[in-house]
C-alpha cells in the first residue's frame, strides 16, 4: 500500500511540475509577444501619374517628339529625368539625370514640364513630397 501511494504521489508531483513548466512557457511566450509593436509604421506610397503607368506611357507616346538633330545623326537611347512631386502633386526640381544630347535632353525636359499634376506620395493618409524618376526613350517611330 505504501508502494502504491509512493507511485501516486510521484505521478501527481510529476504532473504538477509539467503543468507549471507549460504555464511558465506560455507566460514567457505571452510576455515576449507583448513587446512586439502592434502598429508598425506604414511604407510610403510613391507618387503616381494620373491614371497610372499606362496613362504615363500614353502621355509620353503622344507628346515626345524625336528631335531632327538626333534623327539626322541616328541617335537613339534613353534620357533619364529626375524630379520631385510635392504634397499637392506639382512637379519640382526637374533635371536630366542621364543625358543623351542632340536635342533629346531639351525635349525630355519640355515633356516632363508639360505633365499634369500627379497624385502625390503618401505616408499613411498624409501626402508627402517624394522624388521620382522617368525614362524617356528616343528612337525613330515605327512606320506601319
Amino acid at each position: 500500500m505504501i508502494k502504491g501511494l509512493y507511485i501516486s504521489l510521484t505521478t501527481i508531483v510529476l504532473v504538477g511540475v509539467l503543468s507549471s513548466k507549460t504555464c511558465a512557457g506560455q507566460d514567457t511566450l505571452k510576455n515576449s509577444r507583448s513587446n512586439i509593436p502592434r502598429h508598425l509604421p506604414s511604407l510610403p506610397v510613391v507618387p503616381q501619374f494620373p491614371g497610372g503607368k499606362d496613362s504615363l506611357e500614353a502621355f509620353l507616346k503622344k507628346n515626345v517628339h524625336y528631335p531632327a538633330l538626333a534623327k539626322k545623326h541616328n541617335i537613339t537611347g534613353t534620357v533619364e529625368v529626375d524630379f520631385s512631386v510635392d504634397e499637392q502633386g506639382k512637379l519640382t526640381n526637374i533635371h536630366v539625370y542621364k543625358p543623351l544630347g542632340y536635342g533629346c535632353d531639351k525635349e525630355a525636359l519640355r515633356v516632363v514640364k508639360k505633365m499634369p499634376k500627379w497624385n502625390p506620395g503618401r505616408d499613411g493618409r498624409k501626402p508627402m513630397a517624394l522624388d521620382y524618376h522617368v525614362d524617356i526613350i528616343f528612337a525613330p517611330s515605327e512606320k506601319k
